[in-house]
């Protein structure tokens, strides 16, 4: 594994730790979505780098003087500093071009920003749906919005005929999709998703071209070097939602 050291999740009242020269740094939150399309670009190309987990909830100051919207991820090297997590892992791409995880072919690399663009709104409507929980109406039409873009991804993977977006092995696109994929069934148990909570049932055939993406992404050795299990997720979930987020909780198997 690529990752130097960790920390835990840093809060007021801590301090920065010292920056070493030539040592790429990606400021983090473990069970952050956004941050872990970082962690995945960064696990796929190896890059040595170290984490600095940050306490979202309760932001130190060193965080906020270095960055004043305190999202995470952000990258650090040698004094540059660069946040979001599209942006990173483009930054990533550029610093560590092997392996290639965007298309050689300008248009079809245009394409793929399109989907992920697209996708964005799917992310959207997941976080209207834990907000909407107890409106019955509500949930139905973000419910009824997130499933046609499901079906559009579905569709998108059909037409590619590739066991990934990118081929024959994840790249951008995929990794840019992946962290909500892995936190949808922890959303559904929780009675997020409209859709009725428990077991998951075998896929509708809308989307079976991205259930068997989403079984592919799960056992790909670059995912599970980063991946949370479902039942950590819903713990980390109910400790969010009751006010105090457990952000260095013990990870179960």
């Amino acid at each position: 594994m690529s990752v130097l050291s960790e920390t835990k999740h840093l809060a007021p009242g801590s301090e920065c730790p010292p920056l070493k020269p030539g040592v790429l740094r990606v400021y983090s939150m473990r069970f952050c979505p956004y941050a872990e399309r970082a962690r995945l670009v960064l696990a796929a190309k190896n890059v040595p780098h170290e984490v600095v987990n940050v306490n979202l909830k309760q932001k130190p100051d060193w965080w906020t003087a270095k960055y004043a919207a305190g999202k995470v991820p952000v990258l650090e090297l040698d004094g540059k500093v660069v946040p979001e997590s599209v942006i990173c892992c483009d930054l990533l791409e550029e610093l560590y071009p092997q392996p290639a995880l965007t298309p050689t072919d300008p248009w079809q690399k245009a394409n793929d920003k399109v989907i992920a663009e697209k996708y964005s709104t799917c992310i959207s409507l997941t976080y209207q749906m834990f907000s909407a929980k107890g409106d019955p109406e509500k949930m139905k039409k973000l419910s009824a919005a997130f499933n046609a873009g499901m079906e559009e991804l579905d569709g998108e993977l059909q037409r590619r005929g590739t066991a990934f977006f990118h081929g024959d092995a994840p790249g951008m696109l995929d990794f840019v999709i992946w962290p909500w994929m892995e936190r949808f069934p922890a959303s559904r148990k929780l009675g997020a998703t409209g859709l009725p909570t428990g077991e998951m049932p075998p896929p509708p055939p809308e989307i079976q071209h991205i259930h068997q993406w989403c079984m592919r992404m799960q056992a790909h050795e670059t995912v599970k070097k980063v991946a949370i299990s479902t039942e950590n997720h819903i713990k980390f979930f109910q400790s969010y939602f009751s006010g105090a987020p457990d952000y260095d909780m013990e990870l179960g198997a």
